[in-house]
């Protein structure tokens, strides 16, 4: 009978923090609110990615031998980090620091989880007892 019905799925654009859906196989897609650019897709880190900005609507996961060095890393759909991970700032909904995985820099995400065993090198992690809203995510 053809094709299987796709589903959409409900993003938040990291930019002005408008909600809107997208369609379920969407990589990239611009705002309705503010007409810019966003990227929808889960993002894999598997080597070293130097960037001022790192964001993404959909997930990012940073494998054992993947690396981050950014200012700022966003990902609504959540993180999860195996490898590196170094950053002045760090949103997302849910955060996964794994027992291999040498974290620096802040965080601001709904849940936090660190394994036993990974490096966690200072930074400031604020993780509020209730769900995260729009205006925690919004940068000071």
């Amino acid at each position: 009978m053809g094709k299987r019905a796709q589903r959409n799925r409900l993003v938040q654009c990291y930019l002005c923090r408008h909600r809107f859906e997208v369609g379920a196989r969407a990589m990239t897609v611009s705002c309705p609110e503010c007409h810019k650019p966003l990227l929808v897709q889960d993002v894999v880190v598997k080597t070293l990615q130097a960037v001022k900005k790192l964001q993404t609507c959909g997930s990012l996961v940073v494998q054992k031998k993947g690396r981050v060095i950014a200012d700022l890393v966003e990902a609504h759909g959540g993180i999860e980090v195996i490898g590196t991970l170094h950053a002045k700032s760090v949103r997302g909904s849910r955060v996964r620091i794994t027992r291999t995985a040498n974290w620096k820099g802040d965080c601001h995400a709904s849940s936090v989880q660190i394994e036993p065993g990974a490096t966690v090198e200072g930074g400031y992690f604020h993780v509020p007892d209730r769900e995260l809203g729009v205006e925690d995510l919004l940068e000071t």
